[in-house]
């Protein structure tokens, strides 16, 4: 009984987790370039109890959350007729470079604007990160110029997945994903968004789904309860 109340607690963890992760999504269905993310699961160490006539019984200890997987499918543009407004149509991201110390981070959300600095002017995310282009240098241009797709660096990874979510947006690159390559004359397009790639009928699936796994969970943990509370009545 010790192991099925174990065995549900992980399972009451691992759906808090999955929650946790579709309220996320949630809350980014209307955020540029927003990838949507699930909760994988792994289970816990398999034991083989002695059962009947010579013959083994498999019990399992329960789940637990392995990684936060991304789902990079391409999602659809929004027109928004701003210049600096770009959109990647073809695996890739935008380059920004954050902070004192120039940490580098990886996104696909291109509403960008412009940020002035005496007579030169530069290309800057929502949050002052500046856009870098082709040779990992920030995008300046001149007091009157304008932008263009040409002036932006876009880079892939062999393994996109292996990248590590970092907040508002942003990735960044990991061992797993390997190092960036630049793209060479890549499809971005001016005065373009991309859309959030969350659908939120799938999403209202997937919470009813992991709402029943809670509540049965939950329903395992009470009768295993009552199940220990008979036995010590017997005593």
């Amino acid at each position: 009984m010790i192991r099925g109340f174990y065995s549900a607690r992980s399972g009451l963890i691992g759906q808090q987790t999955n929650m946790n992760t579709i309220a996320n999504n949630f809350a980014n269905v209307s955020t540029t370039g927003y990838k949507p993310q699930q909760a994988a699961f792994s289970s816990l160490l398999y034991a083989k109890l002695p059962g009947g006539a010579g013959t083994a019984v498999s019990t399992g200890h329960g789940v637990r959350a392995q990684h936060t997987a991304v789902n990079y499918a391409q999602a659809g543009f929004t027109s928004t007729g701003i210049p600096t407004d770009m959109a990647i149509n073809e695996e890739g991201f935008f380059a920004v470079s954050v902070g004192e110390d120039g940490d580098v981070f990886y996104t696909r959300a291109g509403e960008f604007r412009y940020s002035v600095d005496g007579d030169s002017k530069f290309l800057v995310d929502p949050f002052g990160g500046y856009v870098l282009d082709e040779s990992g240098s920030p995008v300046e241009l001149e007091a009157h110029e304008e932008i263009t797709p040409a002036r932006i660096g876009v880079y892939r990874f062999a393994n996109q997945h292996g990248l590590e979510l970092r907040g508002s947006n942003r990735l960044a690159a990991t061992e797993v994903s390997g190092e960036p390559e630049l793209v060479e004359q890549p499809d971005v397009r001016a005065g373009y968004l991309e859309r959030s790639g969350v659908d939120l009928s799938t999403e209202m699936v997937r919470m009813i789904e992991s709402s029943r796994a809670f509540g049965f969970n939950s329903r395992v943990i009470q009768a295993i309860d009552e199940m220990d509370d008979t036995a010590n009545q017997l005593r």
